[in-house]
C-alpha cells in the first residue's frame, strides 16, 4: 500500500522513485505524483434528473344517479387511437357498460383518456366527445386527437443559435404523436450545447387541426467562470490553493464549449497546472442513434515540486506531465427525470520525474502511456424524493513499442497494457417534505493487473475520506463509501439578497490495495475521517465552505510523524 500526499485540493501530488532502499522504505514510491489522483480534478459526474412529483391517480368516471341518466351504456367505440392500445383504453369504460350515464360521464370518460395519453407521455394529445346522435343500443363514439408540432420557430440569441436549436428539436417537430420526452430532449441538449436558457412555448397552430406551434426562446449566457481559494492542499504544496477557469460558448456559431482551468499554489512556485478542453456537437449524427453526440477534446500540463525535505532533508523531486485525449459522448436518454450517457475515451500520458539526494542524481523516470476507457453514467430521479447516480467504466492500456513505455522497473513494477473496472454509486434521498436529506456514495477499483502510479485507487480528499490531502492512500484496487446527513437553512437576506446554507455531517472509510505487497511492504491500507461542515451561499455568486474533519483512521502522508489529527478547512468560491 502506498500512501501518497495530497496535492492539490483537486487531486495533484507528486511522484518520486526512489532508488536508494533507505529512501525508499521513508518515503513510498507514489506518494508525491500529480497523477494519483488525478481524477478529483475532473469534474465528477453529477445527477442531471430531477425529483419527479409522485404520481396522482385520475378520478373514477362518475356514475349518476338513475334520476339524471340519459341513456344505459351499450359501448364505446374510440377513433384516432394509434399510440395506445385501444385494449388498455378498454378498462376505463367496462365498468359503465349496462349503467346509465350522462353527457358528463361521457365528457369525465373522455377527460380520462386524455389523462391516460399525458401519463404515457403524449402531451398534446386528447379526448373529446364529437356531436352524435345515440342509438337505442347506447354505443357511443369518442375521438382521440394525437397532437403534434406542425412549426419550429427560434427566436433570441444569434442566428448560429437559433438555426442550432432549431437542428436539436426538429426529431419533436418531426414525431407523430409528439412525446414529452422527445421534446425534453431537444430543450435540454439545446442548453447542453448553447448554454444558458432555452425555453418553449407550444400554441394551437392556427392553421393545422390537432397541432400546436412551438416557439423557442434563447437567452444566451456566452461566458461564465468560477474562482476558488481554499487550504485542502498537502502541506507539501502549500497547502493554500487557488483555482479559476472560465468557459465560452458558441463563439464560432458551431455549438462549440471552449474551457479554461488553472490552478496554483499560493506562495509559492510549487505546484501548478492548466488545461484547456472543447466540446463540439457533431451535426453529422442527427437522425441516427447517435444523435447529439459531443466530440471533446483536452490536454493539460502539470508541473510539481513539493517540499519532500520535511519528509526527508536532502531529497527533493521535480515531476512534469503532459495529457492530451479526446471522447466521444453520446446522450442515449436525455430527459428531466432520466439520463443515460455513453463514451469512449483515449488518452495519452507522458511524464517525466526527477529525484535527487542533495547533489546526487537518484535518476530520471520516464512513463508514457495509452489508455482507452469506455464508460457509463446514468441517473434517475424516482417517485420517492430521490435521485440516483451511477458510474462505470473499464480502462484498458495499451502496450505500443515506441510509444508507451514504464520508467518503474522492479519488484512489483506495473504493467503497460493494465486492465481495471472502477465506477461509483450516489444516492441523494430526501426525507419527506422536510429539509433534511442523506447523501450515500461507494466508489471502488478493481484491477487485474499492477497498474502505474497514475492508475492507482485513491483516497484523501474531496473525492473521498476528505479529512485527508488528495491521494493520501492509493492501491492498485480499492473502495470507499461515505453518508451525509443534510439540512437546508434560510439566512437573513444581505442587503435584499437572498442567502442560504447547506449545514452537513459527514463519516468516510474507505480501503487501498495493492496485488502484491512486494510494491513497498504493505498491501492493505485503511482511512477513515468524520466532520461537520456547511455551504453558505453568501449571495447566488459567492459561497463559503467552513468544515471541521477529524482523522479516524489511516495515517496522514504530508507528516513527517504521521500523527492523526482535526483539521479545519475553509474555501471562497465565487461565480461569474
Amino acid at each position: 500500500m502506498s500512501r501518497a500526499s495530497g496535492g492539490l485540493g483537486l487531486g495533484l501530488v507528486l511522484t518520486v522513485l526512489l532508488v536508494q532502499p533507505a529512501l525508499a522504505q521513508t518515503q513510498p514510491r507514489e506518494a508525491l505524483s500529480p497523477e494519483v489522483q488525478r481524477g478529483e480534478f475532473d469534474p465528477r459526474p453529477l445527477p442531471l434528473a430531477e425529483p419527479a412529483p409522485a404520481p396522482t391517480a385520475p378520478e373514477p368516471v362518475p356514475v349518476p344517479p338513475p334520476e339524471t341518466a340519459a341513456f344505459v351504456l351499450g359501448g364505446v367505440i374510440v377513433e384516432g387511437v394509434t399510440a395506445l392500445s385501444p385494449d388498455d383504453l378498454a378498462g376505463l369504460w367496462q365498468p359503465l357498460l349496462g349503467q346509465p350515464v350522462t353527457l358528463q360521464t361521457l365528457e369525465a370518460l373522455a377527460t380520462q383518456i386524455t389523462a391516460a395519453y399525458r401519463s404515457a407521455g403524449f402531451v398534446l394529445s386528447q379526448a373529446i366527445v364529437p356531436a352524435q346522435t345515440i342509438g337505442d343500443d347506447g354505443i357511443v363514439r369518442l375521438q382521440v386527437i394525437e397532437g403534434f408540432v406542425d412549426r419550429i420557430d427560434a427566436q433570441g440569441s444569434t442566428p448560429a443559435a437559433q438555426a442550432i436549436a432549431g437542428r436539436l428539436l426538429a426529431a419533436a417537430g418531426a414525431e407523430r404523436p409528439l412525446r414529452l420526452e422527445r421534446l425534453e430532449r431537444g430543450v435540454l441538449l439545446a442548453r447542453d450545447t448553447l448554454g444558458g436558457s432555452v425555453e418553449t412555448i407550444l400554441q394551437p397552430s392556427p392553421t393545422t387541426f390537432g397541432a400546436a406551434d412551438l416557439t423557442i426562446a434563447l437567452e444566451p449566457k456566452p461566458a461564465e467562470g468560477f474562482a476558488v481559494v481554499d487550504n485542502r492542499s498537502s502541506r507539501l504544496f502549500g497547502p493554500w490553493v487557488v483555482r479559476a477557469g472560465g468557459s465560452v460558448t458558441n463563439t464560432l456559431g458551431f455549438g462549440e464549449r471552449i474551457d479554461l482551468l488553472g490552478a496554483a499554489a499560493l506562495g509559492n512556485p510549487r505546484l501548478w497546472y492548466g488545461q484547456l478542453g472543447a466540446a463540439l456537437p457533431l451535426a453529422v449524427l442527427d437522425d441516427t442513434w447517435l444523435d447529439g453526440a459531443r466530440l471533446r477534446l483536452r490536454g493539460d500540463i502539470t508541473r510539481a515540486d513539493p517540499d519532500v525535505q520535511r519528509l526527508t532533508p536532502g531529497l527533493t523531486s521535480v515531476q512534469d506531465e503532459h495529457n492530451v485525449g479526446g471522447e466521444l459522448e453520446v446522450p442515449v436518454i436525455r430527459t428531466r427525470r432520466e439520463n443515460l450517457f455513453l463514451s469512449l475515451a483515449v488518452n495519452y500520458r507522458d511524464s517525466q520525474a526527477e529525484a535527487r539526494f542533495f547533489d546526487d542524481s537518484l535518476g530520471v523516470s520516464t512513463d508514457r502511456l495509452l489508455t482507452f476507457t469506455p464508460r457509463l453514467v446514468y441517473d434517475r430521479a424516482d417517485r420517492f424524493g430521490g435521485v440516483s447516480l451511477i458510474d462505470l467504466r473499464l480502462r484498458q492500456g495499451l502496450a505500443k513499442d515506441g510509444l508507451t513505455k514504464i520508467g518503474t522497473t522492479g519488484p512489483g513494477a506495473p504493467k503497460a497494457d493494465f486492465t481495471y473496472a472502477a465506477g461509483s454509486v450516489q444516492r441523494l434521498q430526501r426525507v419527506g417534505t422536510t429539509r433534511w436529506s442523506v447523501f450515500g456514495e461507494v466508489i471502488w477499483q478493481l484491477a487485474f493487473d499492477t497498474v502505474p502510479n497514475s492508475e492507482r485507487f485513491s483516497l484523501g480528499g474531496d473525492a473521498m475520506v476528505r479529512g485527508f490531502s488528495p491521494g493520501n492512500t492509493t492501491g492498485d484496487s480499492g473502495y470507499g463509501g461515505r453518508i451525509e446527513v443534510r439540512r437546508t437553512v434560510n439566512l437573513p437576506p444581505i442587503q435584499g439578497i437572498e442567502s442560504g446554507a447547506l449545514l452537513y455531517g459527514f463519516g468516510e472509510w474507505g480501503s487501498a490495495i495493492d496485488r502484491s505487497d512486494r510494491r513497498d511492504g504493505q498491501q492493505w491500507e485503511v482511512l477513515g475521517s468524520a466532520g461537520l461542515g456547511a455551504r453558505i451561499d453568501v449571495t447566488p455568486y459567492l459561497t463559503l465552505t467552513p468544515e471541521l474533519a477529524r482523522q479516524i483512521a489511516g495515517r496522514p502522508a504530508d507528516k513527517a510523524n504521521n500523527s492523526r489529527e482535526t483539521r479545519f478547512f475553509i474555501g471562497v468560491v465565487a461565480r461569474f
